[in-house]
């Protein structure tokens, strides 16, 4: 059976934040879209779940599988939900990823905010 190898992503500009909006989606249920687009594994590098659950994804020095365009130059997040409904347990879960994201990668220009889900 052939394995897809996950590049290694050489440069990384942004932090893509997707939400989910109404979709009340799981961690299973986009990893399982992703595989049915025959990717290896969750395209996301974190997700955060409903109750502020910081999950890991693909690993993030990998190339993800989150947005064509960018996904050579970003790191993926998915929250689950709306960004104006937010919780706070969200809210802190978001901004402590970001900061962490932000002192790792030194190169990150900006935080994008997409309101449409995998």
């Amino acid at each position: 059976m052939h394995h897809k190898i996950l590049a290694i992503r050489k440069d990384t500009q942004f932090v893509l934040v997707h939400f989910t909006g109404e979709d009340s989606s799981t961690y299973e249920d986009i990893k399982q879209s992703h595989l049915a687009e025959g990717e290896p594994e969750i395209g996301f590098h974190f997700i955060i779940t409903a109750e502020g659950t910081t999950l890991m994804g693909r690993h993030v020095s990998k190339t993800g599988f989150h947005h064509p365009e960018l996904d050579k130059t970003s790191v993926g997040v998915c929250v689950i939900g709306n960004r104006d409904k937010m919780s706070d347990d969200q809210s802190i879960a978001l901004t402590l990823l970001l900061e962490k994201l932000k002192s790792d990668y030194p190169s990150l220009e900006t935080v994008k905010y997409l309101y449409k889900s995998h």
